[in-house]
């Protein structure tokens, strides 16, 4: 007791950005002043984080954010991850998916997994669950990133819903929105 540190975690979690886009019906950054707990990380703060540890093999860079609000430093953090022999996942609410060949950017950057957050199976409720989403435009930008992963042979998405007394009467539904979506 007492002495050096013998280990570090070899999983962590790192929120890059804590701002959104959206103010969904079950998540706290809706209450957040500015919808945010905190300023973006710096990559060069990232970098610092990772080349502190050792032993770490998988990283979240997602905490309640909507990580693609953090741009190009959200891409530097994953290719250096990467270049680490870091797994990489990251959350997305799948609405900036469409913008700047973010669709293309995300997968080309060696990012592991993409889960993308589905909660609801019609417009009705996905934007109910989902406040300042646009139903359509998510269906539209999940065809887009898997179409794109389908033609390059990789499977990096996943699609995932936060199941609730609004959605739950949708589950059979989401199955088939997913494979409407080109989910794997």
């Amino acid at each position: 007791a007492g002495g050096p540190v013998d280990y570090l975690p070899v999983t962590l979690d790192i929120e890059l950005v804590s701002r959104c886009n959206f103010r969904c019906s079950m998540c706290q950054v809706s209450s957040w002043d500015k919808g945010r707990r905190a300023s973006d990380m710096k990559f060069e703060d990232f970098k610092k984080l990772i080349d502190e540890q050792y032993g770490v093999v998988e990283i979240k860079l997602q905490g309640m954010g909507e990580p693609f609000l953090g741009r190009e430093t959200f891409y530097e953090s994953i290719k250096y991850a990467r270049s680490q022999n870091i797994w990489v996942r990251t959350v997305t609410n799948a609405s900036l998916l469409h913008k700047s060949d973010n669709y293309r950017k995300i997968i080309d950057s060696g990012l592991n997994e993409l889960q993308i957050s589905i909660d609801g199976a019609d417009k009705k409720t996905f934007e109910y669950i989902r406040r300042g989403s646009k139903f359509e435009k998510i269906v539209e930008n999940c065809k887009l990133i898997n179409t794109y992963c389908n033609d390059l042979g990789v499977v990096r998405t996943k699609m995932w819903t936060v199941v609730q007394k609004a959605n739950c009467h949708q589950l059979h539904d989401l199955i088939h929105l997913a494979s409407d979506m080109k989910f794997k």
